[in-house]
């Protein structure tokens, strides 16, 4: 005797693309795809008997699809964020200013810099001109940078500087050696983001200090968050019934308007999920009786 009784669990492939055409591209691991419907029912109690329905009839309001990635990759991030995504070349940048702060960070173009090299980038030291305390200035030639220790004015001749750190006479100000003005790999750290001055640098004033930085930024991806237009999908699972023996089940969303995922953790212990939930909109191109404007759904024979 044949059996109503068909359990199912369900796995498989999941498949978005744009409903204008193109690629209908593979998602990867999908933990949850739900296919929510919403309804409005009218009663009308029964006056004359004075309990139960006289009439009762519905109405569907909604019909939302929703899915859950567990799979980051630039597309469903774009997706998932309304964004225009695209792919970024490696570039070369030289000599970029920046100002530096003890504790602080030093942004970059990009992401992931490499090849990185920081210079301490101070004015050139001018002769017979008045500087205050913290004050630095390279000398014409040279590969150390000076702090002004003691304001004054200094000479009518640059001095000769010392490059043992201690002390330069010049004029009336005094100037302290500190140091090369390119920075060791050891007093700053490469993060993705671009640089980070530890709190004890002792050749990055707590004022700020300028610097330039030449590096080169890492081949990758830039996603525009919520600048992208509310593009419509079609959707295609291509599902089995492990509960079956894997016997097959396909699903078809024709026409799909995602929202913005509403909740993106950028920090945890877990593997991040991205929750997308899009109205299933009514396809106009699906005519005839019985035949759904909506969503199909196809299934082996069990």
């Amino acid at each position: 005797m044949a059996t109503n009784q068909v359990g199912y669990v369900g796995a498989g492939p999941l498949f978005i693309g744009k409903r204008s055409g193109g690629k209908m591209r593979f998602v990867g691991q999908v933990p949850e795809f739900k296919l929510n419907i919403t309804e409005t029912t009218k009663d009308l109690k029964d006056y004359v008997k004075g309990s139960g329905l006289a009439e009762s009839f519905s109405v569907i309001d909604k019909v939302e699809a929703s899915i859950t990635f567990a799979s980051a990759d630039v597309n469903n991030l774009a997706l998932a964020l309304r964004g225009i995504e695209s792919a970024t070349n490696v570039i070369p940048v030289t000599s970029e200013a920046h100002t530096a702060y003890p504790g602080g960070l030093v942004e970059l173009q990009g992401v992931s810099p490499t090849s990185v090299s920081v210079t301490i980038a101070p004015t050139a030291h001018a002769t017979t001109t008045a500087y205050t305390v913290g004050q630095i200035v390279k000398p014409a030639t040279g590969t150390h940078f000076y702090k002004c220790k003691t304001a004054g004015t200094t000479g009518a001749t640059a001095p000769t500087w010392k490059t043992d750190g201690t002390d330069t006479t010049d004029g009336t100000a005094v100037w302290t050696d500190m140091g090369l003005m390119a920075l060791t790999a050891s007093e700053y750290e490469i993060n993705s983001a671009g640089l980070f001055i530890p709190s004890d640098a002792t050749k990055i004033d707590e004022a700020g200090t300028p610097v330039t930085v030449t590096y080169s930024t890492s081949a990758g991806y830039n996603i525009q968050t919520l600048v992208g237009s509310g593009e419509e999908y079609r959707v295609v699972f291509a599902g089995k019934n492990s509960a079956r023996n894997g016997k097959g089940l396909k699903v078809v969303m024709y026409r799909v308007s995602f929202s913005p995922t509403k909740d993106l953790g950028l920090v945890g212990d877990d593997f991040v999920k991205l929750t997308l939930t899009g109205n299933v909109l009514s396809d106009d191109t699906k005519t005839g009786t019985g035949i759904s404007a909506f969503c199909q759904i196809d299934m082996e024979a069990v």
